[in-house]
């Protein structure tokens, strides 16, 4: 029994020793080509991540423009104030008439009520009675399409003898005013400008229904 364990111990020394060393055989790295390969790769990778300065960074963009501002939808009534503005303006130059009322010739209360009654609005015949059936407003409060009043050849009072339709606002008490005058007939003007009108302001009023 134990000259055939020797024999089989002295059979595997020597095949060993023609496939060279076993210790060897175990470590070489051919076989185990898939460990290496992954651990390569793996370590590659690490070190391209660490080291590569080419990659792109994300770059963080600040927001500057402001937020639209929202869209102002007008009413009803402000869009039959700019029709009116408008059609008033097409009689600019017409020449001034003493109680007219139409485009042969104007008075400042007879263009008023030409303009107004062209929308179905009906307003009294004379300045006076137009400021008083009127709805008062503050300066503040006006737009296109209110009625500013005025003195007539004497300033300082409070009886009305002149009116005009502000055609627009400018802020601070300023506006543009259509409305026809003796010397040019119909025709703007910038108010305050001029020395005439602004110690003539006895107020404003609006006639055009709210929608």
């Amino acid at each position: 029994m134990r000259t055939k364990v020797a024999a089989y111990l002295l059979a595997a020394d020597l095949l060993c020793a023609a496939t060279t060393s076993c210790s060897i055989f175990r470590k070489n790295p051919a076989s185990a080509p898939a460990k290496t390969v992954r651990t390569t790769r793996t370590t590659t990778a690490i070190k391209n991540k660490k080291t590569d300065k080419t990659l792109p960074e994300t770059v963080k963009v600040k927001r500057t423009e402001k937020p639209a501002s929202p869209v102002h939808k007008k009413s009803e009534a402000e869009i039959l104030a700019d029709s009116l503005v408008a059609y008033s303006k097409s009689y600019l130059g017409v020449k001034y008439k003493y109680a007219g009322s139409s485009p042969s010739g104007f008075d400042c209360s007879g263009f008023v009520v030409f303009v107004y009654s062209h929308f179905g609005i009906f307003v009294p015949r004379t300045s006076s009675s137009q400021y008083m059936s009127s709805e008062h407003i503050n300066v503040s409060d006006i737009r296109p399409g209110d009625l500013a009043f005025f003195n007539g050849r004497h300033a300082g009072g409070k009886d009305v003898g002149h009116v005009a339709i502000i055609t627009e606002v400018l802020g601070d008490g300023k506006y543009r005013m259509i409305h026809s005058t003796i010397q040019k007939g119909v025709m703007i003007d910038n108010f305050p400008e001029g020395s005439y009108y602004p110690p003539r302001l006895v107020g404003y009023g609006r006639v055009i229904p709210e929608k």
